[in-house]
């Protein structure tokens, strides 16, 4: 559903009350939009793409799953539009979501520049501390990998396949990128936001990166970013596994707001 929330700010919530999401089909590149279509979908051969579920502990949800038979099997779920902008002066994306097994597996959330990423894996992954970049050109957002040093969130951005940090491990101003003890829990729910604001010509967005666990606790951290504020941007979640082995998804909530411009 959407509504107006503060003066100047469209805030939608998706609850999928309404089935508005594309019949993602496994193996193929894309979930085609079409009218009344909101989100889009894909899935390696063989994956679960997220479609509604419901159940008695979960009540209405969204569910996926990768299937054992790859090590780099990747489904995800976006905005059949890309139309985030940083030059709005405020956009954000939200999401209560919660895995089966986080043992070897992967997961992006945040703002990409492709809904669906061509690639056919994350747009951001982590070997031991070095990022790589799939995603074209831009990204913002949390980044979590078992195959990085540690196995906990990581704010991440790039602009123009230039990443914006030296490594998982480093720290920009001072602040440390990795988000220390914050990690998803097995068959709990994690709340992510990423928000990003203008600052104006020539400068890149500002972002603010927010994680809050099963327990309440929440880390949060803010930085100015190299990305550039006109670089159309969308809604974005990926998961992916580390090795041969299923991994289930599943998102109660998704949520995403944008200042409305003046013209």
């Amino acid at each position: 559903m959407a509504n107006v929330g503060p003066k100047g700010v469209i805030r939608y919530e998706e609850t999928f009350a309404t089935d508005n999401i594309a019949g993602g089909t496994p193996g193929s590149s894309d979930g085609a939009a079409a009218d009344g279509i909101a989100w889009v979908c894909s899935g390696d051969s063989g994956n679960t793409a997220f479609a509604r579920a419901v159940n008695a502990a979960r009540g209405l949800h969204i569910a996926g799953a990768t299937d054992a038979t790859g090590a780099s099997d990747m489904i995800e779920i976006c905005s059949d539009q890309i139309f985030m902008y940083g030059q709005t002066g405020h956009s954000s994306v939200e999401i209560i979501v919660q895995f089966d097994d986080i043992t070897n597996m992967a997961f992006n959330f945040g703002f990409n520049d492709d809904s669906l990423d061509d690639s056919d894996t994350l747009p951001i992954e982590i070997g031991t501390a070095a990022w790589t970049l799939n995603a074209t050109d831009g990204f913002c957002g949390l980044v979590y990998d078992t195959g990085a040093t540690n196995d906990e969130l990581h704010c991440f951005w790039a602009n123009g396949a230039v990443v914006g940090m030296t490594d998982a491990d480093s720290s920009v101003n001072g602040k440390a990128v990795r988000m220390t003890g914050m990690a998803p829990t097995n068959n709990k729910w994690l709340y992510m936001k990423v928000e990003i604001q203008d600052r104006g010509s020539g400068n890149g967005n500002r972002a603010t990166f927010l994680a809050v666990d099963h327990n309440g606790r929440s880390v949060e951290k803010v930085f100015n970013t190299s990305v550039d504020r006109d670089l159309a941007l969308c809604y974005y979640f990926g998961m992916e596994n580390r090795t041969a082995s299923a991994h289930n998804c599943r998102i109660r909530y998704m949520a995403w707001e944008q200042s409305i411009e003046t013209d």
